[in-house]
């Protein structure tokens, strides 16, 4: 992860990166880099986005993408270091917050509530994340492997934890399978372009609406077949 200071930000690979703002009155060119790489990652993909591209959105030259980040795959990866900061991380650590049923129920419907919002909440931030994560996932790029291990899966285990807690007994494949199942009704939501959208998500209501019922409907499943036995997984 990435640890900002007032003025840089040294990356997990202990890469600085400068923050400082140019003026009090404009957007840092860090943060303008990194929203513009955003935006034409998400549209174009990885291997069809140039730093050239990049640096004509952000409105400056092709230096200072090197300069604030080197490489565009370390820019690529500080997407998603931002992103896990701001959405993910929070969920990492919830598991350790279960005790006895009620804080279980809790814990699953807060992570099924942050993946059902993370794959259709209409935000223009999180949905360019949510393509990001789908582009990641059918056309891996060279950085997959690293994402999927700093990023990607911590935020699945914390998901498996909360399995393994009502199924403490249970054989690995058998928490795997039931795991899988129900990581498999929100995760249904990533793909979901037009015209594909109109088969996952409810045309009639609002989105927010449609989040809660499917929230409702998910969390309820899971609490139908599973009960929190014993959080000593570890």
């Amino acid at each position: 992860m990435a640890v900002f200071t007032q003025d840089k930000t040294i990356d997990r690979k202990g890469r600085c990166m400068s923050t400082t703002r140019d003026d009090g009155k404009t957007l840092p060119t860090y943060w303008q880099i990194l929203d513009a790489a955003k935006e034409l990652f998400a549209k174009n993909g990885f291997r069809d986005t140039t730093i050239r591209m990049i640096s004509q959105k952000a409105k400056v030259n092709g230096a200072s993408v090197n300069y604030y980040f080197r490489s565009k795959a370390a820019l690529y990866e500080a997407i998603f270091n931002e992103a896990f900061e701001k959405l993910g991380k929070p969920m990492t650590g919830i598991a350790s917050t279960v005790v006895d049923q009620k804080t279980w129920e809790a814990a699953v419907d807060a992570w099924v509530s942050f993946m059902l919002n993370l794959f259709m909440k209409d935000d223009p931030d999180v949905s360019l994340i949510r393509l990001l994560i789908a582009r990641e996932r059918s056309m891996p790029t060279q950085s997959c492997n690293e994402l999927f291990n700093e990023f990607f899966n911590p935020i699945v285990l914390t998901f498996r934890k909360l399995v393994k807690m009502a199924m403490p007994e249970a054989s690995e494949e058998d928490v795997q399978c039931v795991y899988v199942s129900f990581l498999g009704q929100c995760t249904s939501f990533m793909h979901r372009d037009p015209p594909w959208d109109k088969i996952v998500i409810c045309q009639a209501i609002t989105r927010h609406k449609w989040i809660l019922m499917m929230r409702k409907q998910i969390v309820g499943n899971i609490f139908a077949r599973l009960s929190f036995k014993s959080n000593n997984i570890y």
